[in-house]
């Protein structure tokens, strides 16, 4: 074969989109090259045919307001560089230039040694309405035949089509595109972003922002949305001399709403802002009720009600709502009275600490109580005997969805001899449960009864890995339960790399000694006391930092082939969220 053929053959191989085997490759050149550092576009338009002022809405391909103006061929003086473009006299924050159909956008250069410069076209990411006469004004700085630097401003006036245009009495946006990637039809999804905004752009940010999702025909379908942390950077002081839009004063906040995609598809949304003679927004109408302080709050939705403690703020009980006949009980224990125990710790003095045993926690923090979303977070060094040891739990319940999202964060900052450092954990009277039952990773199903034979070792069930899918304790014969989804988690120690950990696993337990006999799983993460015999203690590090991040599910069992739908379901969702994609 000669060089010539097979480099021919190396480069058919390289650009196919299956090769090398059963590997899929799927390239990136699938919109317009367009040069200028490899942006590539795709464009509802093609830049080398723009013959008029042309306006553009969101689409899932380019989820942009844009306006598209021909400048035509340009021979007005080398160094050419378009500086500024104003829409009706609004600044436009993100315009950039094709010439010759490549788009310069890093630096919107339209001529460097050369004077001319052939079909240039200039694009403002810009929010227009619907029959509105538009003026577009653009300044471009060149050097003129002496090579003195001369601003050059040209101004086009259309008028926009009648549809596709945002709300009028609004001036700026920002869009968002979710996907949909794994194959689930999504209903009242959360999804939480952030916008921030130059301060001089907006008066009241929480105030003026409204949210749409963008129609295929560019219709706005008005979507509720919660504002929450709102933040202002008031820039650099007066009289610095570093003018950089690094330093410029700007208003942002986080925001929430709920989004119902289809399965293996996509949605565009907008958010829109700067209009001081906005209204008020009206109010969200979701079945998410919130009673009570935060330390002790009852929380309701459609699926569930939620008995937060009075003194430490951790879940007391589980109330399973949809089924009017043979309602699940009280989902709770009779020994704490907190369904979830902890974060907690046992160190060389023989005693526990729990967070379940704050009274109060040292600091909670109410991060959005709102229609869609409740967020609270307490924290505060563990409680009774081992205060070497920082917590942190954190739980958001949403509108129209059935679980509960949990953070915890145990963090080890003194010297602690342990003979245990847990979280994830959910304990439940013994008589309200009959199996317990996980998705391990390969997608199987297992199962144990919870009560074992009459030996003193009978309260280990088994354990179980603790990066399982999820796990749950069941009544079989009632047909409900509640869960626990495993998303993330970590052990790690910021100054020697790793935490101290000792058989990290999910450890499952039918308790029959106590008093009130309960059953439970915990994720151990240095936990030799697990062991029957219990192991040495070893020392912790200081440093030594473990992350949950999971969410609590209480659900009724589906019918026989489907059992742990519910649990599935969400588990799956939660893991794969809907992709976000920002525009302009």
């Amino acid at each position: 074969m000669t060089l010539r053929k097979t480099l021919l053959t190396l480069l058919v191989f390289a650009l196919s989109p299956v090769a090398w085997g059963e590997e899929k490759v799927i390239f990136a050149e699938q919109g317009r090259d367009v040069g200028d550092g490899n942006v590539l576009y795709d464009t509802p338009y093609d830049p080398n045919a723009v013959e008029e002022v042309s306006f553009y809405y969101p689409t899932i391909t380019h989820p942009f307001y844009e306006i598209v103006v021909p400048l035509g061929d340009w021979d007005e003086g080398k160094s050419a560089t378009l500086k500024e473009v104003r829409v009706n006299g609004v600044l436009c924050e993100a315009p950039y230039v094709f010439v010759d159909g490549y788009s310069h956008v890093q630096s919107a250069w339209i001529t460097r040694d050369s004077p001319t410069a052939k079909n240039v076209v200039i694009v403002a990411r810009s929010l227009w309405h619907n029959d509105s006469e538009t003026k577009i004004e653009m300044d471009i700085t060149a050097q003129d035949e002496d090579g003195e630097s001369q601003t050059i401003t040209k101004e086009f006036t259309a008028t926009a089509p009648s549809k596709g245009g945002g709300p009028e009495g609004w001036k700026r946006y920002q869009s968002l595109a979710l996907h949909e990637q794994v194959g689930l039809d999504r209903e009242n999804e959360p999804v939480e972003f952030s916008l921030a905004a130059r301060a001089e752009n907006c008066c009241d940010l929480a105030k003026e922002l409204r949210l749409f999702e963008v129609s295929e025909k560019g219709d706005l379908i008005p979507v509720g949305v919660q504002t929450f942390d709102e933040q202002s950077y008031k820039g650099t002081p007066p009289g610095t001399s570093n003018e950089s839009y690094l330093q410029h004063p700007s208003e942002s906040l986080s925001a929430v709403f709920l989004a119902s995609v289809p399965a293996n598809d996509s949605k565009v949304f907008v958010a829109v802002y700067e209009n001081p003679d906005a209204p008020e927004p009206s109010a969200v109408e979701t079945d998410l009720s919130v009673e009570g302080p935060a330390v002790g709050a009852v929380v309701e939705n459609e699926f569930y009600r939620v008995k937060l403690d009075d003194k430490c703020g951790q879940i007391v009980s589980f109330e399973l709502k949809g089924r009017e006949d043979n309602p699940a009980p009280k989902l709770t224990n009779s020994l704490s009275l907190a369904a979830h125990w902890n974060p907690d710790s046992f160190s060389d003095n023989g005693k526990w600490g729990h967070t379940f045993a704050w009274d109060p926690p040292e600091k909670t923090v109410v991060s959005a109580r709102g229609p869609i979303l409740f967020r609270v977070t307490n924290s505060g060094r563990m409680p009774d005997w081992t205060p070497q040891v920082h917590a942190s739990v954190s739980y958001s319940f949403y509108a129209s969805n059935p679980h509960v999202a949990v953070k915890t964060i145990t963090e080890v900052r003194d010297p602690l001899n342990a003979n245990a450092i847990r979280n994830g954990e959910l304990v439940l009277d013994s008589h309200l449960i009959t199996h317990f039952v996980w998705g391990e990773r390969n997608g199987e199903i297992h199962q144990i009864r919870t009560a074992h034979g009459p030996n003193w070792q009978d309260e280990w069930g088994t354990r179980v890995d603790q990066d399982v899918r999820w796990l749950a304790m069941t009544h079989e014969l009632d047909d409900y339960g509640v869960g626990v989804s495993v998303q993330n988690s970590m052990a790690f120690n910021p100054e020697r790399g790793q935490a101290t950990t000792h058989r990290p696993a999910y450890y499952l337990y039918y308790h029959h000694f106590w008093s009130i006999p309960v059953t439970y799983c915990t994720r151990g993460w240095l936990y030799p006391f697990s062991d029957y015999q219990r192991g040495p203690n070893i020392p912790a590090h200081p440093g030594s930092t473990y992350v949950e991040d999971c969410a609590f599910v209480p659900f009724y069992l589906g019918e026989e082939g489907s059992r742990y739908k519910i649990i599935e379901s969400v588990s799956k969702q939660l893991k794969h969220p809907l992709s976000q994609r920002w525009g302009r």
